[in-house]
C-alpha cells in the first residue's frame, strides 16, 4: 500500500531522475523539438537540489513497498509583492500507474500542513500552460490564477 512521507537522502538518486523526467514531459511539442535534453536534465537536477538545500525547502515522497513512486518539491521563497515568505510547490510527479488514488492530494496536504507548521500562510505553484490535468487540480486544490507567463519569440 502507497504511503506518502517526507524525503529521506536515500530517495536523491530516484528524486533526480524523475525531476528530469517530469521537466521534459511537461515541454510543449514545440518546445521538445528545439530543446536540448541534457539542459533540460541539468536544469532541473540544479532546481531539485537548490530547492532541498535550501532553509525549509523538502520534498514530499509517496512509496510503495519502500520504493519511491511520487514526489512534491517545495521550497520557501519571498512574496514578490510583500516580501513575506510564502511556499512554493515546484514539482509533483506520481507514476502513472499510481495516478487517480488521491496520492498526489495526500502530497498536498501534507506539504500545506508542513508549511503551516513553518509559519507560512501562502503557497503557490507553476502549471504548464500545456498542463490541463495539473491546472484543473490545482483548481481543485484551492489555488487561483494570479499571473500568467507567456512568451515571444524574436526573429530578424
Amino acid at each position: 500500500m502507497a504511503q506518502v512521507r517526507f524525503w529521506q537522502p536515500t530517495d536523491l538518486p530516484w528524486l533526480l531522475e524523475m525531476a528530469a523526467r517530469t521537466d521534459w514531459e511537461i515541454l510543449s511539442p514545440t518546445d521538445r523539438a528545439v530543446a536540448r535534453p541534457e539542459v533540460v536534465r541539468a536544469n532541473s537536477h540544479r532546481n531539485l537540489l537548490a530547492t532541498l538545500a535550501s532553509p525549509g525547502g523538502t520534498a514530499i515522497v509517496t512509496e510503495d513497498g519502500g520504493r519511491p513512486v511520487g514526489f512534491l518539491l517545495i521550497g520557501i521563497r519571498p512574496d514578490d509583492r510583500t516580501g513575506e515568505p510564502q511556499g512554493y510547490m515546484a514539482d509533483i510527479y506520481l507514476m502513472p500507474e499510481y495516478r487517480g488514488r488521491g496520492l498526489a492530494k495526500q502530497m498536498h496536504e501534507l506539504g500545506e500542513q508542513y508549511l503551516r507548521w513553518l509559519g507560512i500562510r501562502q503557497v503557490t505553484n507553476w502549471v504548464h500552460a500545456t498542463n490541463p490535468l495539473g491546472q484543473k487540480a490545482s483548481h481543485a486544490r484551492g489555488f487561483r490564477v494570479w499571473g500568467v507567463m507567456m512568451e515571444k519569440l524574436l526573429t530578424g
